[in-house]
């Protein structure tokens, strides 16, 4: 079973049972659990983003960023022997910044499952235009961003863009790249 625990709201409780048993035991309720919900909140803020650094270290760990023509080559060639999905991404898009966190749980659930071969890139458009541009003439597919392309054996056999970029459809993706 894969739960999700919102660390916030977890915290934000055992401050408030800690804040009341305090004012209890000193005759100030009402101050005990206010100074539990904020002790609730400022712990459950700092964990919170500790765990979100270190889940997004981890997914860093698995996606490589195609900076140079030479990169957009190895990824190629690695398609000849297993899937390659390549992000591209405008750092200054609020359209780009939902599907980059799509892209990343699709990353964070599909690298950990065993089996399950496939290279992870991300192309950022802005910071790469002569790239990306690069990279739209060789597969032939309009750039657009945010984009994803699927490679298998040097070519694309999937391809799509904005709000169609999903956790859900990627899965598919992998699971059945034909489909």
């Amino acid at each position: 079973m894969n739960l999700k625990v919102n660390h916030q709201l977890l915290w934000t409780l055992v401050g408030i049972a800690i804040g009341t048993s305090i004012g209890i035991a000193t005759n100030q309720t009402a101050l005990g659990v206010a100074f539990g919900i904020t002790l609730g909140i400022l712990i459950g803020s700092v964990v919170s983003k500790r765990i979100r650094s270190d889940s997004h270290e981890t997914l860093r760990e698995h996606v490589s960023e195609l900076i140079k023509p030479k990169d957009w080559q190895e990824a190629l060639q690695n398609s000849e022997d297993h899937p390659v999905l390549i992000f591209k991404h405008s750092t200054t898009c609020p359209t780009s910044a939902r599907a980059y966190r799509e892209f990343m749980a699709f990353v964070g659930s599909n690298a950990s499952e065993s089996g399950q071969r496939m290279d992870y890139y991300i192309v950022k458009v802005i910071e790469s235009r002569a790239l990306s541009r690069h990279i739209a003439e060789e597969t032939a597919v309009i750039h657009q961003s945010p984009q994803v392309l699927l490679l298998e054996q040097g070519r694309v056999i999937q391809h799509t863009s904005h709000g169609k970029i999903t956790k859900k459809r990627l899965i598919q993706w992998a699971q059945d790249p034909f489909s």
